[in-house]
Order: structure tokens, then sequence, then C-alpha cells
């Protein structure tokens, strides 16, 4: 009896240390690569998406008078404003899919963004996404909403990378399709954006992005923008001035209709929020 007892005892000891063993050789888990920690520069994506089953919204709004015309428009706060509102959400931990309306020309904009890789390295750290999506300008004052030209397609190749974990670059080649609609010809614009953040803090950022045109058409300047981003527990707040007004990005890649070297800025800002659904 003892014999069988001391037998039972040996089977129960050797099944918890294979437990024990099994467990071990799993490893640690592997967590995804954080570079920027929004998912928007100023117009410009990040490579960064939303998590899965979580809800970005966006609110975001340009002044249209620049901050030259002082205090007869309030420096440019008494409007009018071209407004975004917008919904992404995250399908896996690396695509997301975003929904946003600007009131330039009613325009509704589906995107899709897709993570393709990352590299986790200390010394060259970056990720490299894809963003794409069409737009309608549902009410554009020379074209019909029903007409093949209402429509826009655009796609971006979006590159990041991080030095010592407080200065992020970012570099965006992007292509649109039917960059003027009122054009008789389809338009082109093949433009190269870039920009930087410098975290000054855990809450605190600064943010500069320019998005000249390589080729095609082109509004008459190139974008430029540079503010303050402020990171509060699931909110970020973007406050800057910039030579352009347009938001979805099938407007703003098309180019600025002010001269930022001339001093002719908007003042801007963007408010998102993520729910965990």
């Amino acid at each position: 009896m003892k014999k069988f007892y001391w037998n039972i005892v040996f089977l129960i000891t050797l099944s918890t240390s294979a437990q024990v063993n099994w467990e071990r050789e799993r490893g640690e888990v592997q967590l995804p690569v954080e570079l920027f920690h929004s998912t928007y520069a100023v117009n410009l994506p990040t490579a960064e998406t939303i998590g899965s089953r979580e809800l970005e919204i966006e609110i975001s709004h340009r002044f249209i008078p620049t901050i030259k015309s002082g205090s007869k428009d309030f420096w440019g706060l008494d409007g009018p404003v071209i407004n975004r509102l917008a919904l992404s959400y995250g399908i896996t931990s690396s695509t997301q899919i975003s929904l946003g309306r600007s009131n330039l020309y009613d325009n509704y904009e589906l995107s899709i963004k897709q993570k393709l890789y990352e590299n986790d390295n200390e010394l060259f750290p970056f990720m490299l996404t894809f963003n794409g999506g069409t737009a309608w300008n549902s009410d554009h004052p020379v074209i019909e909403s029903s007409d093949s030209k209402a429509f826009q397609f655009f796609a971006q190749l979006v590159f990041n990378t991080m030095y010592d974990k407080k200065l992020g670059l970012g570099v965006v080649p992007s292509y649109l399709h039917n960059s003027h609609p009122a054009c008789k010809e389809n338009q082109y614009s093949f433009t190269l954006g870039t920009y930087l953040q410098f975290y000054l803090s855990e809450v605190f950022s600064i943010v500069w992005e320019y998005n000249p045109t390589v080729t095609g058409w082109r509004d008459y300047h190139n974008p430029m923008s540079f503010g303050l981003e402020i990171e509060t527990g699931g909110h970020f707040f973007k406050i800057f001035l910039s030579n352009s007004t347009d938001l979805n990005q099938t407007q703003f890649l098309s180019g600025a209709d002010k001269s930022f070297d001339d001093g002719d800025l908007r003042l801007g800002f963007m408010i998102t929020r993520l729910l965990f659904l």
C-alpha cells in the first residue's frame, strides 16, 4: 500500500513538473512596435493603427481667415471654418478602416490603413504602413454628385522611424487620382510628404509637416504646418498653424491656396478620443 501511495506522489510530481516546463517554453509575448503615439502627424497619417475593436473619434477644424487678418477677424478665430468629423475602427491591431466627412463640397472619404512591416530594433526601429481609399464630393458647385468626376482616389505608403524614443521621422509618398474634379481631363498628383515630431515629455510634443508636390497637378502652394500635440489618457489635442485649410486626404494632397512664406497662416486644431469596445 505504501508503494502504491509513493507511486501516486511520484506521478503527481512528474505531471506538475511537466506543466511548469511547458509554460516556460512559451517564451515572452512579442509586443507591437510603437513609434509615434497618434495616428496622424497634422494632416498626414503616421504608421500607427488603433488596436483591435477600438474606436477613434476625430474632430478637426481649420479657420479660413489667416492670422494676418488681425483683430478684424480676431486673428482668424471668427471663421468661417472647414471642419471634419471622422470615425476609425480597428478590425485588428494592424488594420483599421475610417470614414470621414469634410464640409468642403460635403466630401465623404472611406479609407483603410494596413501595417505592412515593423522592425523593433534599438538602433533603427521602423514601421511601414499602407493607407488608401476613395472620396465622394456629394455637393460640388460644378459637378453632379452622380458624375464619375465626383469621385477621387488616393494611395499612400507611410514610413516611420524614431531616434532615442524622442524624435520621430515620417516619410509619406502619396498618389492622388482626379486631383481637381472641376477639370475636364482627370488630373493626378504625386507628393512626397515628410514630418518630424519631438516628444518633450509623455504629455507634450512639437510637430512639423511638409507635403510638396513632386509631379502632377497642384494648387498654388505646398502645404506646411507646425504646432503642439498634447496627449492625455486616450485623448490627443493638436493645435497648429498651417497655410492649408483642407482636411480629407483627397483634398489636402492637391496643395494649398495660401503661401507659408508670406505668413498667410490659419489656426487649426484636431481632437481625437479613443474608445475601447
